[in-house]
């Protein structure tokens, strides 16, 4: 019953942060022509929602790989701090604010292939969803650092991209229900090591 629960409120979760993710970067965008500064803070309420996401996998659901399990927990503490820091000095110089996020978006498109690869029980396409959203936001963060040249509007154009992805792909996943594949996953597996203790005792 604990389980369910648990379940139930992850799963409530991930399609909570996922559409406010998605609403956040529309918002952004609309936004961007009115008011750099603003855009980028409605931008920050977005790394904050992704960052708690990615606090909750990490305790919740990440059991079996340790070191995944800190990264993406590091990962969710620094989207909130980089928040944070938009958010307090917005008055710093517009190269300076823009690379935060930039560096934030790094680590979420890191975390998601990384998570593509080590969740080798769930289905091919949830893992190529997750590399491929990794992929497409670590480009274009790494375009920040790449092309200082761009404005600062395309920059952050880029960012809301990515974070549009990031939301889309929130929403499937918690769609999939992963918390109850993994845990079904992980009972089979025991089963299957009971079973086969059990014929190598008879």
């Amino acid at each position: 019953m604990s389980e369910a629960r648990d379940h139930s409120w992850i799963h409530l979760l991930d399609d909570v942060i996922g559409l406010a993710v998605i609403v956040v970067a529309l918002v952004s965008f609309l936004e961007l022509a009115f008011s750099f500064a603003y855009a980028l803070e409605i931008l920050s309420l977005g790394l904050v929602a992704m960052g708690i996401a990615w606090i909750v996998w990490s305790i919740y659901i990440m059991h079996e790989h340790t070191y995944v399990r800190i990264f993406m927990f590091l990962t969710g503490v620094a989207a909130i701090a980089v928040a944070v820091i938009d958010f307090l000095f917005i008055s710093l110089p517009p190269d300076l604010l823009i690379i935060y996020p930039a560096i934030a978006m790094l680590l979420v498109g890191l975390s998601r292939i990384v998570l593509g690869v080590v969740l080798g029980e769930l289905p091919l396409w949830i893992q190529m969803l997750q590399v491929l959203a990794g992929i497409l936001t670590l480009n274009l963060a790494a375009f920040v650092f790449i092309f200082p040249g761009i404005t600062f509007s395309m920059m952050l154009i880029l960012l809301v991209i990515s974070l549009l992805a990031n939301g889309l792909v929130r929403l499937i996943v918690g769609r999939t229900d992963v918390r109850k594949q993994r845990l079904q996953s992980r009972d089979d597996a025991i089963s299957s090591d009971q079973k086969s203790g059990s014929m190598e005792l008879n």
